[in-house]
């Protein structure tokens, strides 16, 4: 089943190519922007056509305004049919007016016009402008207030017309800016298309350099000429390739090393086969054969061990299974798997355990092998009636120190003894050179310290320290 975290990537790279996605953002940026300035365009001439026909209807209101007297204590409109006649004609707009008292009685004009109470402005004479709406039809006022007498109260006049003329006019100033739009947009979405295709054409160059290794050139990617943007993935790319050229370096080594290795027993076995098919003698055949099984067991252990260190690389590369390990029942339990060899040789084999909380987190059967060698190497390098201790404690963190009264390891020899097939010369013990190495891969892949010192006892001591567990 597909992890949610694999599915969120299919979402994020649903496009099958970078210029396609790329593309799409561009053109949905681009239609975004055009959207936004038509909206605004819009807005801006919607206010310039306003300019014009306002000033007329201004015009309009203060002529009506001049039509109005005052004669024997009555207010005068000289409004002839003619002058009444061009006011309100218009060919596109319907034009309303209106002259009221202050008592809101209407002296000429049309009555459905709203009324503006007087207290709204003081100051007489000055043209006002709103929009309002006049049988759910919107219009544009002007209006202003008048004292034809310095005896009377101001009179309200007004002049309103519908907006087909303003809008008219800002929808052929839109329509004359949009209209070339639609025309600007496909061509600006071509030169996007190739001004873009340029842009990844450093990553054609990289695909061909690419097809055209051959594919044990894992050599590093000139960066030079690359874009800034792309460098980091050809400094990571570079950084994976050359740990992989590593890992295959060190595996090639590893199996020159192990054929060499293997080829010492099986020779010597073919070699005791062939001596054991010339001989006639028991006493001697029974001879080869002892040293065909001794170098059998060599080989199946060297065998075993090439296998315990595969699958420890192998894991270390992939997250291997964790678990609580209790230390203190595991340690004791390998130590016990080694008790007959210890016994044969006449060496005494301890443990002891001064740590309460000895629980960590790992793979329990790697673990097992860590210890296992690590118990293996100690009683292999000691010496018959010698000893091997074992202590679990804690000292900066975990600990597990492994004892032995053996030959020891020299200073200098001490890092060398964890490389592959490395062995101590004038130790005269039988030993494949791969514990230690299976060691320092399991202590790697669990974090865990080894370090090798002197003992009490007189030979090496090792000590695996696991990390301390993280506070809160």
């Amino acid at each position: 089943m597909p992890t949610e975290r694999a599915r969120r990537f299919r979402w994020r790279t649903s496009f099958d190519t970078l210029l396609a996605e790329i593309l799409l953002w561009l053109l949905i940026i681009l239609l975004m922007g055009w959207s936004i300035g038509v909206v605004m365009i819009y807005n801006v001439t919607g206010k310039f056509a306003n300019e014009p026909y306002d000033v007329v209807l201004a015009n309009n209101a203060q002529a009506l305004a001049k039509l109005v007297g005052y004669s024997a204590g009555r207010i005068t409109i000289n409004l002839p049919r003619a002058a009444r006649d061009i006011l309100v004609t218009d060919p596109q707009d319907k034009v309303y007016f209106q002259i009221v008292d202050l008592n809101d009685v209407l002296l000429v004009g049309d009555y459905e016009v709203p009324w503006v109470p007087s207290t709204e402005h003081q100051e007489l004479d000055k043209v006002f402008l709103r929009d309002d709406e006049i049988n759910d039809e919107e219009v544009r006022v002007a209006w202003l207030f008048k004292r034809v007498s310095p005896d009377t109260e101001p009179i309200l006049i007004q002049v309103a017309e519908t907006r087909n003329k303003r809008s008219g006019m800002a929808a052929r100033i839109v329509s004359s800016v949009i209209v070339p739009q639609f025309a600007i947009v496909p061509i600006a979405v071509l030169l996007i298309y190739f001004a873009v295709s340029r842009g990844i054409t450093p990553l054609h160059r990289l695909q061909d350099e690419l097809r055209d290794r051959r594919p044990s050139d894992l050599a590093p990617i000139s960066v030079q000429r690359l874009p800034a943007e792309i460098r980091p993935l050809i400094e990571a790319l570079n950084d994976t390739m050359a740990r992989l050229d590593e890992s295959l370096s060190e595996q090639r080594r590893f199996i020159a090393d192990a054929a060499h290795q293997l080829k010492t027993p099986l020779t010597g076995l073919r070699t005791q086969a062939e001596l054991a098919l010339r001989e006639t003698s028991p006493e001697r055949l029974q001879t080869c054969v002892r040293q065909m099984l001794h170098a059998v067991e060599r080989l199946a252990d060297m065998t075993q061990k090439l296998l315990v260190l595969a699958r420890a690389e192998a894991m270390s590369t992939h997250n291997a299974a964790q678990e609580n390990v209790v230390l203190a029942e595991l340690v004791p339990e390998v130590a016990r798997e080694w008790a007959s060899h210890a016994m044969a040789k006449g060496i005494e084999l301890s443990f002891e355990c001064f740590a309460e909380t000895n629980e960590v987190r790992g793979n329990e059967r790697l673990l097992h092998e860590l210890f296992a060698n690590l118990i293996d190497n100690a009683i292999r390098y000691t010496p018959a009636g010698g000893s091997v201790a074992i202590l679990l404690h804690h000292d900066d963190g975990l600990c597990v120190d492994i004892e032995d009264s053996g030959i020891g390891i020299a200073a200098e020899e001490r890092d060398k003894v964890f490389d592959r097939f490395y062995r101590v010369l004038g130790t005269h013990t039988d030993g494949s050179g791969l514990g230690l190495s299976i060691v320092r891969e399991i202590a790697a892949l669990h974090h865990v310290e080894i370090s090798l010192h002197d003992s009490v006892l007189g030979g090496t001591r090792v000590r695996v320290q696991f990390a301390p567990p993280p506070t809160e």
